[in-house]
């Protein structure tokens, strides 16, 4: 009798052990929420001792002592994040990273397709620019020699009311064909190629002021008289080009003028070309071999 009070108990001081140790498990586990955790964003935002309200798809709801703020998960580390992140929600941020990812990868390719392009244009300009000093040179030396006749012709523009107004004191070069054919070709390329890279710069690229800043060494120039007249000795046989820019002062603005005409006297004594708004080089559909923007 005396042995079964004495197991009964030490039954209940066992009972009464786990209890109490349940309780402490308990207590240490409320303590531990009631502690919260420190969150540190990538930014190095700090949420000391907060606890996480609720998970939603995008981040975490923080309540610290400050109040409630949303946390996402974009901001947080990736152990950190991934720690609240929903499998399913981790698969589709998975994707989103791996879409990221192969978007950027195209972008880089394109980016270094876009580079090999402009190298490749800037070569290909310096050996047209090349191409263009050697065509000069042999056509400035069978110039000495060839037998001539004469180009003639006027420098004016007419403006919208019709009133013609007469270019004085303009340069007109004499340029051989073939030597601008190749000039003009590479710059064509490299302007559209650099057109793709700052489009900001389209207008630049494609106005007479940049074409006309590699058109160098002339053969032959002429300056027009006050009539805007000019006369210039040309090769009988063989094609060439007159090329000529002006500006002219209208009210506050100032209007740029380019002209890149072919010429070829083909065994004539002479020949009248006048540069006109007719065949600038910024008129749709003339003759001029470059068509710009200005």
């Amino acid at each position: 009798m005396l042995a079964a009070r004495q197991h009964s108990k030490r039954g209940k001081i066992r009972l009464v052990n786990h209890w109490i140790t349940v309780l402490a498990i308990l207590a240490s586990l409320s303590a531990s929420r009631a502690l919260g955790d420190d969150f540190t964003t990538l930014k190095g935002k700090e949420y000391k001792n907060a606890t996480v309200s609720r998970v939603e798809a995008d981040g975490i709801v923080l309540k610290t002592k400050g109040g409630i703020v949303k946390v996402y998960f974009v901001e947080l580390p990736k152990e950190v994040a991934d720690k609240w992140i929903p499998p399913e929600q981790k698969e589709r941020i998975a994707a989103e990273q791996a879409a990221e990812k192969k978007r950027i990868e195209a972008q880089q390719s394109a980016e270094r397709e876009r580079a090999e392009k402009e190298k490749n244009a800037e070569a290909d300009l310096n050996q047209s620019r090349v191409e263009f000093q050697a065509a000069e040179q042999r056509a400035s030396q069978a110039y000495q020699t060839a037998k001539k006749g004469t180009v003639a012709g006027q420098v004016f523009v007419s403006s919208r009311g019709g009133e013609n107004f007469k270019l004085g004191a303009v340069e007109v070069g004499l340029f051989a064909r073939d030597a601008v054919d190749a000039l003009v070709a590479g710059l064509k390329t490299y302007a559209d190629i650099k057109i793709q890279e700052q489009k900001w710069r389209r207008v630049f690229f494609y106005s007479g002021s940049f074409y006309f800043s590699y058109l160098q060494s002339p053969i032959r120039t002429a300056e027009t008289d006050a009539d805007g007249k000019f006369v210039m000795e040309v090769p009988k046989s063989g094609r060439f080009v007159i090329a000529a820019q002006a500006k002219r002062s209208v009210g506050n603005e100032t209007e740029e003028y380019y002209w890149l005409q072919p010429v070829s006297l083909e065994g004539q004594q002479q020949l009248n070309q006048n540069l006109t708004n007719n065949n600038l080089t910024s008129t749709p559909g003339s003759s001029s071999l470059i068509h710009t923007a200005d």
